[in-house]
């Protein structure tokens, strides 16, 4: 493989911001060339301009249908490859862009994707990525459960959040920016991806259980962080302006660090919340990813798996402490070293 000097890197799901901006910088400081795509999905594109990434916006979210989801696939590989024709790109890069791998494959461009959760539809990463490169963490025996092709698997230690959590100093005002009383028990709610291929709808009737149980309850405050247009209407349709959304982008890490109580429907900000000591709770009913089973075993996070599991949800302020930074500054070097090592 002839030496990278442009990376492509796409983005449609708002933890890829945060996951490819170290990433982007090192790139970058080395000579690299990188262009980014992203589509229109959850926070994605306020996120990119928060932190004043600059990024081609292509596309948006196929919706829940399958028969859309498939049609938007394809329609969407073909904006990206009418874009990137003529970019003479030498490596695409992302964390399990469908739409992406697909355009790369018709552009022959060689394909690294990220990968952290292995129950993802493996059919469509195993035929059209060149390398899968996915924590080391998540035993190998796992992964050829899953149907992942071992022979296309590259390893990086730890967890991707910890690319950006060794960079993190904790922020105390933005409770006061958000206007949320510092006596208060802070409970930050991700919902379920609605929308995403792997959901399962228990996670809807748990949240709202919980709702109901705390939404009435003078000392504490709940923020949702909508995915969606269907999440906040799911939740609106039953409580009305009673539950406050997050209305504007924040950084992701600072508002979970000022949370006293985090409930997530996806991994990512899970993993975020239990790596910096706060308490952490997912509401994901699917097949769980090993990361976060191995976070539970170390008692870092907890499932609710029932809607009477909510129970097991401590409504208590949370003792400020240490973010518990992990010694893993050198990881975001280490996999740039290893993508940019590609030979194929």
């Amino acid at each position: 493989m002839k030496e990278i000097r442009h990376i492509w890197i796409d983005m449609d799901n708002s933890p890829h911001v945060p996951v490819f901006k170290p990433l982007i910088s090192i790139f970058r400081e080395r000579g690299i060339r990188v262009t980014i795509t992203a589509r229109d999905y959850a926070q994605t594109i306020p996120l990119l301009r928060y932190w004043k990434i600059d990024h081609i916006q292509v596309g948006k979210h196929g919706g829940k249908n399958k028969i859309n989801k498939v049609i938007n696939l394809a329609y969407r590989s073909m904006q990206l490859i009418r874009l990137m024709r003529n970019k003479k790109v030498d490596l695409a890069l992302s964390h399990g862009s469908r739409s992406m791998v697909v355009a790369a494959k018709m552009l022959s461009i060689r394909t690294v994707t990220m990968l952290d959760y292995e129950y993802t539809e493996t059919g469509i990463f195993n035929f059209f990525s060149d390398w899968l490169l996915i924590p080391e963490l998540i035993p190998a025996e796992r992964l050829k459960d899953a149907g992942l092709d071992l022979k296309k698997v590259i390893r990086y230690e730890g967890f991707k959040e910890e690319l950006y959590l060794s960079d993190f100093i904790p922020d105390e005002s933005l409770r006061g920016k958000l206007e949320i009383p510092e006596k208060n028990i802070l409970l930050t709610l991700r919902p379920s991806a609605l929308l995403g291929n792997y959901h399962n709808p228990l996670s809807e009737k748990i949240i709202l259980a919980l709702l109901r149980k705390l939404y009435e309850i003078e000392t504490v405050t709940i923020l949702v962080v909508s995915r969606s247009a269907e999440d906040k209407q799911m939740i609106r349709q039953e409580f009305g302006d009673k539950i406050r959304f997050l209305e504007q982008a924040v950084d992701g890490l600072q508002l979970i660090w000022n949370s006293d109580i985090f409930v997530s429907g996806g991994g990512t900000m899970n993993r975020e919340a239990a790596l910096m000591g706060v308490p952490a709770y997912s509401v994901f009913t699917g097949r769980k990813p090993y990361l976060d089973e191995y976070l539970e075993h170390e008692g870092r996070l907890a499932f609710i798996n029932t809607v009477s599991d909510i129970d097991k949800i401590l409504i208590t302020k949370r003792e400020s402490s240490d973010p518990g930074k992990q010694q893993m500054a050198s990881l975001t070097t280490k996999i740039c070293d290893t993508i940019l090592s590609l030979k194929k």
